[in-house]
């Protein structure tokens, strides 16, 4: 019989190698199969743990507590402590041009605007003293024996007693201008008429001529005779132009000093006191959501135990209760104070947002209101996005964010109703009185017992409606991650029946080795069997054959 047996003295032979480096692979791919098998299974425990825990929320409760924070947040009482006027809380020029203005002494700027529009120029004129300091140079001039001066329009030289002093731009149009009006006193103005860059020598007939028009205006308009001025009276185009640039830039950067002056005084004196006030809310925004909460809840066990606990025991439950909340609201003081100076740095920012659009736009109470409450809702949602929270994935915070987003625009735009229901509750027959009741307010707007009740009413109803909203985005976003799940847990359970079939024939693979090394082993004895029992037969003829040849010698 064969022997197959693998001979060698001190090196390997070439067939033994091989078997060995087979033998090396076999066990690295059994090592690297076990190890995914074992990994497939985690993440396949992983999946079904995170597939379990997709809950289905109770709406009732979801309900329960967005109202309550719809209620005391931005859209709901909060917006009751931050003052909302037409045109926002610093008067722009924008708006001081329609009358729409945010404080008392704005308003009388432009009350005195208007009267003065309706009185004889002259009158304003020589009153404030336009002409006060032209006739001090016109008498300077005399003074000192000046014949001729050089006409500033038209370059050439033209005799002292044919010559006016004009101004640049009118007086007229300073006094009248609106943001004039709204930066600069009186005083001011004529200051910035008689400045000597809006001071020009020109001919009695130009001046008069000119009269309030602008200087291009002036220059363009037809004549009788179908000249324009500037051919009438020789004026060089170009020199009166730049003349005009130059009065107009000086009045530009003074009234452009003023403007920022007065708008970055009111917008830290208002938009300090929201600040103020905002801050003060949050704090108690947050009493009044978690005791509301506790009280509602304490209802609810009331009304489920009435009858089987007595009027004490159930009042000393809710002293208990109540008694909770405070030190649950003791022990997270500092989040509480965090979370006021942002409301209060919001506020502050919101202000700001207001006064730029109403730099090109005119936005109305309500409208006001709702721009910065709305401004509150992005600000927090663009935060999640930026800076998630630990423990949630990026998809999860953006979405976190589109939730709070759509709830902010769902609740804004049923705060814009607040002044219908207002409206609406003032109308009521017998309910005027009691409706138009005052009530303690902050700044100077007035609130009344109407303006409360609708601003409420208008807080439940959108926390509602966004509840729901954010209710069905949660179970469409639920049901997607259960079917991705799902086939992820498909897709691992896959891989585990392929290891587990790997396995198998690993396993088939060594038992099949080990009965041919058994059956190799076997051979390997049978074949010295073999030649023991030839050995043996060949010493035995040998013996036999000396044996007959010893017998034979006998």
């Amino acid at each position: 019989m064969e022997n197959n047996l693998y001979l060698f003295d001190d090196k390997m032979t070439p067939e033994l190698e091989k078997g060995l480096v087979s033998l090396d692979e076999n066990s690295s791919l059994q090592i690297k199969i076990d190890d995914t098998l074992t990994s497939a299974i985690q993440e396949m425990n992983s999946l079904q743990n995170e597939y379990s825990g997709i809950g289905t929320e109770n709406l009732i409760d979801l309900c329960k507590d967005n109202v309550m924070a719809t209620i005391v947040g931005q859209f709901g009482l909060a917006s009751l402590f931050i003052e909302s006027r037409d045109g926002g809380n610093v008067t722009t020029t924008h708006n001081f041009k329609k009358g729409i203005v945010s404080s008392e002494a704005d308003s009388q700027k432009y009350k005195t605007m208007q009267e003065n529009r309706e009185r004889p120029f002259s009158e304003i004129r020589h009153e404030a003293g336009y002409d006060k300091k032209l006739s001090q140079m016109h008498m300077s001039d005399a003074q000192a024996g000046k014949r001729a001066v050089k006409d500033e329009y038209t370059g050439k030289t033209i005799s002292i007693t044919r010559a006016d002093i004009d101004h640049v731009v009118s007086a007229h149009e300073i006094e009248f201008d609106p943001a004039n009006n709204l930066f600069l006193n009186q005083k001011d103005r004529v200051a910035m008429a008689t400045d000597d860059t809006n001071l020009a020598y020109t001919k009695d007939s130009v001046n008069r001529s000119k009269g309030k028009k602008s200087m291009e205006q002036w220059l363009d308009q037809e004549r009788s005779d179908g000249r324009t001025n500037e051919q009438a009276f020789d004026i060089d185009r170009n020199l009166a132009l730049e003349k005009d640039k130059i009065a107009r830039k000086k009045m530009s950067e003074t009234v452009s000093k003023a403007a920022f002056q007065k708008y970055s005084h009111e917008l830290l004196v208002t938009g300090g006191k929201d600040a103020a006030r905002m801050m003060s809310y949050a704090t108690i925004g947050v009493l009044i959501h978690d005791f509301g909460l506790a009280v509602i809840e304490e209802l609810k066990f009331i009304l489920k135990n009435k009858g089987r606990m007595s009027f004490k025991e159930l009042f000393q439950h809710f002293k208990n209760k109540m008694s909770e909340v405070m030190s649950e609201l003791r022990a997270k003081w500092k989040d509480v104070l965090k979370g006021a100076f942002e409301s209060g740095i919001l506020a502050f920012l919101s202000n700001i947002l207001v006064f730029v659009i109403n730099l090109f736009g005119t936005t109305l109470k309500k409208l006001v209101a709702m721009i910065r409450a709305g401004f509150i809702s992005l600000y927090r949602a663009i935060k999640i996005m930026v800076h998630k929270p630990a423990g949630i994935s990026q998809d999860d915070a953006n979405y976190e964010a589109a939730k709070i987003f759509t709830a902010g625009i769902i609740e804004a735009l049923f705060f814009g109703l607040s002044a219908v229901i207002e409206k609406f509750l003032q109308s009521i027959p017998g309910l005027q009185p009691l409706m138009m009741f005052p009530i303690p307010s902050f700044g100077q707007e007035q609130r009344t017992v109407s303006d409360v009740i609708a601003v409420t009413l208008s807080a439940v109803a959108g926390g509602i409606v966004s509840t729901i909203a954010i209710y069905f985005m949660d179970q469409c976003r639920n049901n997607a991650r259960k079917d991705h799940l799902q086939i992820r847990m498909v897709t691992t359970s896959g891989v585990i029946v392929q290891c587990k079939i790997a396995q198998s024939l690993f396993a088939l693979n060594n038992a099949y080795n080990f009965f041919a090394q058994v059956a190799q082993e076997e051979r390997e004895t049978l074949a010295q069997t073999y030649q023991k029992i030839a050995s043996s037969k060949a010493e035995t003829d040998k013996g036999l054959t000396e044996l007959e040849e010893l017998m034979k010698a006998f």
